[in-house]
């Protein structure tokens, strides 16, 4: 019989896994993180859809608990990307030393507890080799051992219409299926597309090229469209980038206007990413051009009071909701499950205004916040430019 379902979303970030639930019509009643901003970024993207955003720490919370706070009786789909940083290529690299690799346990823990018809877990493809493959390998034994087929594969965003290639390890967990099926992708590289029907990879230029030179938002109409400051010395090694190439002080990469973007990445403690450089523009891209590289539509808005590195780094964290929306149709498919996307629509209009501050204070706040440490000598420059 078919049915209606309802997800919850663990380790939410802003929210982009819950967003592609949503858009295949999968009621998604609520996302737990342990980040305020991100639940902020959360809470105004998602409340008018019918989903909640709770700050939880989720190794002290039951699945009762969780439940309760979602208002479900109990929950079909229980989906999460425990942090990726313990198992990332980029960065420490800990593994097991990093105690966020604990969480992956917790999901199993709530997994357990919440007793879901399907699991989701999305995470980087490196999981599967960090200290033996051990973290994943326990939750698919996990899993196995509470009665769930299980599937794992890396998945290419690009191949789900996202205009970044985003590589990344997705485990597919249903309750007494032993044949589980992955969506089959819809788009395609240049030389794997020939003969298969699919459509092309969307490039950099297809999303990015309509929006209006960057700016704050009185003078572009753009939210989360601010330009970074860059020093002369930066700007001019920039100038020297063709399209797809690496500047090789810095590393930033330059976009290539006629393919997906790079992976985004997210940082982490005070400091961004390197962000590629515009295609078009010796500048990196804006957190909506990072935005919409993920994936997200531009009603998808951080609000004035959350500062631009956070949203870089909730992009970042993202899943592309492209992906996560192809993988949600999949599993109704097989579990005869109902989706009414217009259903979990709402209404973005009735939202508080997200614009809090004048241009002139956010452009104030920015100057506050540049770091000397990250820009060297050039960050006094750049405040004596910003004020002149």
């Amino acid at each position: 019989m078919s049915k209606a379902p309802t997800a919850i979303e663990l380790f939410c970030g802003c929210g982009g896994m819950s967003t592609g639930l949503l858009d295949a019509g999968i009621r998604t009643a609520a996302g737990f993180d342990i980040d305020r901003r991100s639940i902020e970024a959360y809470e105004y993207n998602h409340a008018y859809r019918g989903s909640r955003g709770f700050v939880a720490n989720l190794t002290e919370m039951t699945g009762n608990l969780l439940l309760r706070s979602a208002r479900l009786a109990d929950v079909d789909l229980l989906v999460g990307g425990p942090p990726c940083q313990p198992f990332s290529i980029v960065g420490a690299r800990r593994g097991g030393d990093d105690r966020r690799s604990d969480l992956i346990a917790e999901f199993l823990r709530l997994v357990k507890e919440m007793n879901p018809r399907a699991v989701l877990l999305e995470n980087v493809p490196n999981l599967a080799s960090v200290d033996g493959g051990k973290h994943i390998n326990r939750f698919h034994a996990g899993l196995l051992d509470l009665g769930y087929g299980v599937r794992m594969e890396v998945v290419a965003s690009a191949d789900y219409g996202v205009p970044q290639v985003r590589r990344r390890l997705i485990l597919l967990a249903i309750k007494g299926c032993s044949n589980i099926r992955f969506p089959g992708p819809t788009h395609a590289s240049p030389m794997e597309r020939h003969g298969s029907g699919l459509k092309p990879w969307i490039t950099s230029s297809q999303v990015l090229s309509d929006l209006p030179p960057a700016g704050d938002f009185g003078e572009c109409g753009v939210h989360n469209h601010e330009m970074t400051m860059h020093t002369p010395d930066m700007l001019a090694r920039f100038a020297t980038l063709r399209p797809g190439e690496r500047e090789k002080r810095s590393f930033h990469d330059r976009l290539h206007p006629d393919k997906p973007s790079f992976t985004l990445r997210a940082g982490s403690g005070n400091f961004s990413p390197l962000r590629p450089i515009h295609y078009a523009y010796d500048r990196v891209i804006t957190a909506r051009e990072s935005a919409r590289l993920q994936g997200f539509a531009d009603t998808f808005i951080w609000p004035d009071g959350i500062p631009r590195l956070q949203q870089y780094r909730q992009v970042g964290n993202a899943v592309p909701p492209q992906l996560a929306a192809a993988m949600a149709r999949c599993i109704a498919e097989q579990l005869e499950w109902r989706l009414e996307p217009t259903e979990c629509n709402g209404d973005h209009s009735k939202r508080a205004n997200a614009i809090t501050l004048s241009d002139l204070e956010r452009q104030t706040m920015r100057q506050s916040r540049i770091r000397g440490a990250s820009l060297g000598r050039g960050a006094e420059l750049l405040r004596e430019t910003a004020s002149a």
